[in-house]
């Protein structure tokens, strides 16, 4: 015996209350029963110490071209009348032990399905971010050579669609249907896709790494060479229309632009960018071809016991030349 089973049967086809209150009597069930009528069903409301499990049998003897199901076909179907049985999770048994697993369960009632074999596509889109892959799930038929027991058999290849001819199979189960060959196909198949899928994330990463590795030398390049203020250094990854920008409160202000203009830039005395004890911090930020990095720089003064400041710089290149500098205060 269970303690406090809550029950509830609803039933959407208001014409079949009085065929569901004869199953209720003919059971006997020792506890009010509430029957709540809304505008488009009824909702039947039993709170009782026995869960009631012969009310199912008993339903769906009055409804034979139905049975009670906990999947209800994705909505394809009417479901004519749903069960609910949920208890506590503090109900306990009559001997006031906890239960270990309360009920909570809801089963529909729907037409019966035709015994009729789904078909299937074997081929199986992936979606690897936005790259679209194709699998297959390849059945052959078979045969076991022991019992002459005939069946199907699942190809070892999932990236290749099979057109016929010799092919290897998995050993390891012949099965009963195509149908219970594609699912465990399909299973082998997901298996199969989240490895590819480790090694796409695994290459992009490289490939980011790549891509990423000619910009962080350029920049790190130029920082170095600025401060040791090394003007062939400075110059060597700079295009000859070189811009450099001052961005106060998002407003640029160009601060020199060319190749002679930087030369003569470095001559002045308010100059920014060279013997500053630059240095980059590990948060770079890539927009190819924009680069951005916060740049640390040592403030000496006497005035400024701060140990240094923190500057955003963005980097556009065009190939293995700095074309534009921006810095942002």
């Amino acid at each position: 015996m269970i303690r406090e089973t809550d029950i509830e049967i609803i039933v959407n086809r208001k014409s079949d209350i009085e065929v569901i209150k004869k199953v209720i009597i003919s059971n006997n069930i020792q506890s009010p029963v509430f029957i709540i009528e809304y505008e488009s069903y009824y909702s039947i409301q039993i709170s009782s110490d026995y869960e009631e499990w012969e009310l199912d049998s008993a339903i769906r003897k009055e409804f034979p071209e139905y049975e009670l199901t906990e999947n209800p076909d994705k909505g394809r179907k009417e479901i004519r009348l749903q069960i609910s049985r949920i208890q506590s999770p503090f109900a306990t048994d009559n001997w006031g032990r906890p239960i270990e697993d309360p009920t909570n369960k809801t089963q529909y009632l729907i037409k019966k399905s035709a015994t009729k074999a789904e078909s299937f596509v074997p081929e199986v889109k992936v979606l690897f971010e936005n790259k679209e892959l194709s699998y297959f799930v390849n059945i052959i038929d078979g045969i076991n050579k022991s019992t002459d027991e005939k069946g199907f058999l699942l190809g070892k290849e999932f990236k290749t669609k099979y057109t016929g001819g010799e092919v290897d199979f998995l050993k390891s189960r012949l099965y009963k249907s195509r149908e219970d060959a594609f699912y465990a196909g399909n299973n082998i198949l997901k298996d199969q896709a989240n490895i590819d899928f480790k090694k796409y994330i695994e290459n992009k990463k490289k490939e980011i790494r790549d891509q990423q590795r000619l910009p962080r030398k350029i920049i790190r390049d130029f920082i170095k060479s600025c401060n040791a203020l090394d003007i062939k250094g400075i110059s060597k990854n700079l295009s000859d229309n070189i811009i450099f920008e001052k961005s106060i409160n998002w407003q640029g202000k160009i601060v020199f632009e060319g190749i002679d203009a930087l030369k003569e830039y470095i001559n002045l005395s308010d100059q920014e960018l060279f013997l500053k004890d630059l240095s980059i911090k590990s948060n770079w930020i890539f927009h190819l071809p924009e680069v951005t990095v916060w740049v640390y720089k040592n403030v000496t003064s006497t005035k400024n016991t701060s140990p240094g400041k923190h500057e955003k710089w963005n980097f556009i290149l065009d190939g293995n030349q700095i074309t534009r500098i921006t810095k942002m205060v």
